[in-house]
Formats: C-alpha cells, structure tokens, sequence
C-alpha cells in the first residue's frame, strides 16, 4: 500500500471541519493501518463523533484503489459499544484522538473506554452473563427466516441468515467471556476460554454448509449447544439462595388473582383467556419456587421447561390435563382444591398471605405494620 495515510487524513478531516466546524466533537482513527497489521486490501479507517446525532455527513472515497472511510459515529452508538451492545467497541480501547472540540468531550471519549474495562473485571461477571443471554436471544427472528427460507430452497438468503446467526452467537459468547475479540473472524472467537461443548466442531459444521437443509440443521445443533453452554453460565452466576419469604413476598394474592381468572374463564368456556391465565399462574408458582429452591433467579431467556416445577409431586391436583380435555367443569372444580393446596404450600414455607376476611381484619393488619 504506497497511499501517505496521514496527508489523507489531514486531507479529509479538514474537509469536514471546514464544513462542519463546531458540529464535530471527536475525530479518530483505528484499524489496521495504526496497529500495524495492514495487508493490501486495507482501508483507512476514520470516524468523528458529531454533537448532534442527527448528523450523517460522510466523505468515503477510493484513492489509489483505498477505501477512504470518514464517517459519524454518534455519541448514543459509542455508549452501546461502551456497554458490549456491538462488536465493534475496541474502537473505544484502541482508537487515536486525531482532533477534540474540548477537552470535555475528550474526557468523555475516555470515560467510555473506562467503562468497557470495568465490565471486563470479575467483579462484572454477572452482569456480562446476563448481556450475553439478552444478545443470544437476538438469534430468535433470524433463526425463523431461515427456517423459511429453507423451505423456498433460497440458498443465497439461507447463507445470509446463518450468518447472522453465526456473528449473533459470536457476539454473547464473546461478551460472556469479558473480552473484546474481532467477530469477523472465527479463529478468533476460539481462542475464547470459555465455549459451549464441541464448539470448533459445531462452527466447522456451519462453515462448510452450503446446502440450505445441512446448513440449518448446523445452524440448530450451533444454537441448542450455545444455549446448553449460557445456561449453564445463568446457573453459575445467579446462585443466590434466598428464603421462600424473600422470594414470593406477598405474591398470594397475584397468584389468587390469576386463579381467580382461569375459574372465569372455565365458566366462560373461554380457552384463549384459560391458557393466558393457567400459564401464568404456573409460570410466576413456578419461577419463584425454583428461585427459592436452586438459588437461580430465572428471566426472559428462560423456557418455562427450565423451571417449571413437579406441583403433583408436592400434592396439587393436576391442571392440564383437564385443559387439554377442554373439560371445563372438572377444571374448575380442581382449580379450588389448587387453590387450598397453595393456601397451605405457601404457609407452610412461612409466607404469608396477605389474605383478610373483612376491611377490619385488613385495618388491623396496616395498624400493626405501622407500629
């Protein structure tokens, strides 16, 4: 490469100060060019960080064959980076100052950089876990146009989809292991300490795939490992063992009001509102009594299959095969013997039920909180 990089950048840059002036707070470089691992092909790369983030100006040419990139990076996108929401974010660590509005504003540059190394040490551990289950979810939509596109036989957007799956699982396992790698090469991402079982293989298997049904069903087994992998990362990190008390507080009457509506819906015959509420009120029983018990405080990553709970082991009559039976009436009446089983299962795990008979009952109970 025999382009002068920086008569380039002094070229550019003072094209857009020129136009931009005070509406430019940060310019910087990176890339290969400053870490000295150009090849041939290599851009320059340049970006400014404007005051407002509406600005898009750009300059992006090709000098002698060299792709000349200056362009915006707002302040907003610096703060994802800063926070592991993109991959990109060693631009904060290993970017050049090349020009500063102030010295604010340079402080402010650094202070992102500082925040990403905070979020390296193991003190954020649980916190990047917890990033890592939110990115890998980002997997879901792509996951399903390529199961479409598989269908329709379109290798092309097939090929498109896996990889954005393939740089999705990157990205969570990349922030789950506290680090900052560049994605865009797999050899990279394996050199990663922490890696779902048989990971190399796994990507081996996505890599080679062209075929649309081999690269998905590569595509399957990569997620389901990845997931097996997160969650057994979740386990570690969220054991936090808390009382039945701490854990359902005065949850009885939500969970009674939800019972309350699976009784409506059995008399209503309505099997649309009867899932809702069933569902819920095994969904909060269950995440809350696993908290309690495993010490893992389950979310939105989470299946219901990952906490749900052996109720007609711990003597509550069972629900669902009355739902799937669409029979109504005796739903209905095992739904009251639920309900009194509850009653007991809480109390006898020391909650209380916040449950009064009468408005006298429930005065003297907010005297006595109040004393």
């Amino acid at each position: 490469m025999h382009l002068d990089a920086q008569r380039t950048i002094d070229v550019v840059t003072g094209a857009l100060l020129r136009e931009l002036g005070d509406e430019v707070d940060l310019i910087f470089r990176y890339g290969s060019l400053l870490s000295g691992t150009a090849h041939h092909y290599s851009d320059l790369d340049i970006s400014y960080v404007p005051t407002h983030d509406a600005t898009r100006k750009s300059i992006t040419v090709l000098l002698d064959d060299v792709l000349v990139d200056l362009y915006a990076i707002q302040w907003s996108w610096l703060t994802q980076m800063a926070e592991y929401a993109t991959v990109n974010a060693t631009i904060l660590l290993k970017g050049e100052v090349i020009y500063q509005r102030n010295e604010e504003v340079g402080q402010r540059f650094r202070a992102l950089g500082d925040r990403l190394r905070e979020l390296q040490q193991p003190a954020a551990r649980p916190e990047m876990v917890r990033k890592a289950l939110d990115i890998f979810k980002q997997t879901g939509y792509p996951a399903l146009l390529l199961r479409e596109q598989v269908v329709a036989g379109n290798t092309l957007a097939t090929i498109f989809h896996a990889q954005r799956i393939v740089h999705t699982v990157f990205h969570a396992l990349m922030v789950c292991n506290q680090t900052l790698v560049d994605t865009r090469k797999p050899a990279n991402v394996l050199t990663l300490p922490r890696l779902p079982h048989d990971f190399t293989a796994l990507l081996e298997r996505v890599i080679a795939a062209v075929e649309p049904g081999e690269l998905a069903a590569a595509c399957e087994d990569l997620l389901l490992s990845t997931r097996r992998f997160l969650l057994a990362e979740q386990a570690e990190i969220d054991r936090n063992k808390r009382s039945f008390a701490e854990v359902f507080g005065p949850g009885y009457p939500e969970l009674k009001g939800d019972l309350l509506h699976v009784l409506l819906a059995c008399e209503r015959k309505d099997l649309f509102s009867l899932k809702d509420k069933l569902l819920s009120l095994y969904h909060e029983l269950s995440i809350h009594t696993a908290w309690a018990a495993d010490g893992i405080d389950y979310n939105d990553f989470n299946s219901l299959a990952d906490y749900e709970q052996n109720f007609v082991a711990l003597g509550f009559p069972a629900l669902l095969p009355h739902l799937v039976n669409r029979d109504f009436d005796e739903l209905h009446r095992q739904t009251l013997l639920f309900d009194a089983r509850m009653q007991s299962f809480l109390t006898e795990k020391g909650i209380e039920l916040y449950s009064f008979a009468d408005l006298d009952a429930l005065e003297n109970h907010l005297q006595q909180k109040q004393n």
